[in-house]
């Protein structure tokens, strides 16, 4: 009997403690999406703060040779005006695509390869045969090649062979030569073969065994053989 007068007591207490857990665990689950609001905001805003690394994207890292593994760059998105994005892309897009080319080549900084009709000069006759006393593109020796871009890229008229034009330039230091200065070598008995500088003591030429192609000066066999480096005086044109 006092058994069956304590049955809805009890149960009324089972209830009111379940209700209590209940409204722990509704509290629980609610501070738990209040915490993941909280965090998906920060998250948010960390967004603020983007990676950008244009010249990862490409492949290419401005003012350092293309090789090179491109730097990191890490910058807050508030601090790149949009006007700076855009002279960006348009540095980007101002460059030709012979400047890329050759850039790779040479192992050099691609800014830096402005001489557009030098480049588009060697493209054009680049991987022509080697021929002695040839001055086409049937075939071509170093001195007409020194010819072709001695006249059509800077407007001289040299002299035919590799030991003339040796003659009537002025001499340069190595550590001075520039871009379109001449080097000359003793491949045979004296002044037997001439090429011209280019960017990163690269030097294009007509050599035997390939015809027109770029090589280094650091090169043990070129290095070993060369006279000289010559450039021509401003405003000579010789016939």
């Amino acid at each position: 009997m006092i058994f069956k007068n304590c049955l809805p007591l009890a149960i009324i207490l089972l209830l009111l403690t379940s209700c209590s857990s209940f409204n722990n665990l509704f509290e629980s689950q609610s501070s738990s999406i209040a915490n993941t609001a909280a965090n998906t905001v920060q998250r948010t805003t960390f967004l603020n703060n983007v990676e950008i690394n244009p010249a990862k994207n490409l492949n290419l890292k401005l003012g350092s040779k293309m090789t090179q593994a491109p730097q990191e760059v890490f910058i807050s998105q508030s601090s790149v005006s949009n006007s700076l994005m855009e002279l960006t892309s348009a540095a980007i897009e101002s460059f030709m695509p012979m400047q890329f080319k050759y850039a790779i080549m040479m192992n050099a900084t691609v800014e830096k390869l402005t001489n557009f009709s030098l480049y588009q000069t060697i493209d054009k006759w680049f991987g022509t045969r080697y021929r002695f006393g040839g001055t086409t593109r049937r075939g071509i020796d170093c001195s007409a090649f020194m010819q072709v871009l001695g006249q059509h890229v800077f407007g001289w008229l040299l002299p035919r062979t590799a030991r003339a034009q040796y003659a009537i330039m002025q001499k340069v230091k190595r550590d001075e030569i520039q871009e379109g200065d001449f080097v000359f070598f003793r491949t045979r008995r004296g002044v037997s073969h001439v090429g011209m500088c280019l960017q990163n003591n690269k030097f294009v030429h007509s050599a035997t065994s390939k015809g027109v192609m770029i090589s280094d000066l650091n090169d043990n066999y070129w290095d070993s053989r060369i006279i000289g480096f010559k450039r021509m005086e401003e405003g000579i044109a010789l016939n």
